[in-house]
């Protein structure tokens, strides 16, 4: 037969464990877990995840090639999600209608522009002035041309509705 039965069969698939790739060149090597294996059992180290065996048999490796293999490597530029930490003058779009933006990618260096702390320091700096209000819309609790107050006035005025005797001062709207 040209694949006669054996007494210890082989399965199919890759193996339940990790091993160092001791055949290649450790510079670019990385960890495997494919059949056959190249070595008898307990003559290396294995491991149960990729990522321990490249911790270990693989640390200091200049290359990354044994964490390049992992199926999500890291980076080493590794990106944040959500806003940032600070807000930008959006100089892409007409004044008139812009607003502050804390969004990525940024559109220049960092350096090349004014970075503040808040949305509403932004604006109060870059678009001030701004007749369209764009920038203020843009806040959370924007104001509004009419303000309004809750609680009393400011001030108390008598009260010349109710008879003398009953009246007092007040202060209501």
């Amino acid at each position: 037969l040209p694949s006669p039965p054996t007494t210890s069969p082989t399965s199919s698939g890759g193996l339940d464990y990790w091993y160092p790739d001791y055949e290649s060149d450790w510079a670019n090597a990385a960890c495997k877990n494919t059949r056959p294996i190249p070595f008898n059992k307990g003559d290396r180290p294995t491991y149960t995840t990729l990522l321990a065996c490249c911790k270990s048999a693989y640390a200091g490796q200049m290359s990354g090639a044994c964490l390049a293999s992992l199926p999500s490597p890291p980076t080493t530029s590794p990106t944040s999600s959500g806003g940032l930490d600070y807000w930008y003058a959006d100089y892409e779009s007409d004044w008139a209608g812009a607003a502050c933006k804390n969004t990525r990618p940024i559109p220049f260096n960092r350096g090349d522009r004014p970075e503040y702390p808040t949305l509403l320091a932004c604006c109060k700096k870059e678009y001030a002035g701004q007749m369209s209000g764009a920038c203020l819309a843009s806040l959370p609790s924007p104001p509004t041309t009419s303000p309004t107050s809750s609680g009393g006035l400011d001030y108390w005025y008598a009260d010349y509705e109710s008879d003398w005797a009953g009246a007092a001062c007040k202060n209501t709207r």
